[in-house]
């Protein structure tokens, strides 16, 4: 569904459930990120998380930090070091293998749930690729404005309805996944619900990452089901495969980043 006035897009189903009712996210039984472990624990996600931090510190220096979805405690365990940093993650998967495999304070936990211990706690609150998860994202942003201190700063990303790579690739766009992203925002329109629940921006830009070739290669295969766009590519970038364990940067503009002030 996509709103005529403002262009938020939204799947009413909200994110695909179990058949025990749970969400894929919350099912322990399923290895919701095993298949994509060259993306969600690779190398590259330790650096992004670094690249990320820099940004955070550029406007937030100490203090309390709460990373919302932390997943797999990339984020949370760098933030460690310059923040009294906690991480919450809705998956019991995740969370198991960050308290495992990782140095890292993360609890289960979701935004939507009401943490009255958390309420005007946080100097920073960081939500990178969580909000197009959300069913009701604005609720998740009154949150974040309870927990925050007065002045507190919001840090997010998510993909970018608006950019000029959805414009081009239509429904081939690769963040249209209507299992998991059920509310996709334009720069724009999460600028207005941002502000709508309390919050000033200070900062836009976009990120990108460096992605393992057998990652892409995995993507554009899966892509190319469905669009004889990305059939087309995956057979051009054969060269991929043979080396799997090499890494591209890739930044193509349709991932966006904000950071805003609770006022």
């Amino acid at each position: 569904m996509r709103c005529p006035s403002c262009d938020f897009a939204w799947v009413p189903e909200g994110v695909l459930r179990m058949d025990s009712g749970v969400s894929i996210y919350e099912d322990a039984t399923r290895a919701l990120f095993d298949d994509f472990a060259d993306y969600y624990r690779d190398a590259s996600a330790d650096d992004a998380a670094q690249a990320k931090l820099d940004w955070v510190t550029r406007f937030a220096s100490g203090g309390r930090l709460l990373d919302v979805g932390a997943n797999y405690g990339h984020f949370i365990r760098s933030a460690t070091s310059r923040f009294e940093a906690i991480g919450i993650e809705l998956s019991p998967q995740a969370v198991a293998w960050v308290q495992t495999h990782v140095p890292a304070p993360i609890q289960q936990a979701s935004i939507e749930d009401e943490r009255e211990e958390f309420a005007g706690r946080f100097n920073a609150i960081t939500m990178f690729d969580v909000i197009e998860h959300l069913e009701n994202p604005r609720a998740a942003l009154q949150q974040c404005h309870r927990y925050l201190v007065a002045d507190g700063h919001l840090f997010l990303s998510t993909p970018d309805t608006g950019s000029a790579v959805p414009r081009l690739l239509g429904r081939s766009w690769y963040h249209y996944d209507l299992e998991q992203h059920i509310s996709l925002f334009s720069a724009s329109n999460l600028q207005l619900l941002l502000e709508q629940c309390g919050f000033t921006v200070i900062e836009r830009r976009t990120f990108g990452r460096r992605y393992r070739f057998s990652y892409v290669d995995r993507r554009l295969r899966d892509l190319g089901r469905e669009s004889a766009l990305f059939r087309a590519v995956h057979l051009a970038a054969f060269p991929l495969r043979l080396f799997p364990e090499w890494h591209i940067p890739l930044n193509l503009g349709d991932v966006i980043g904000l950071v805003v002030r609770a006022s």
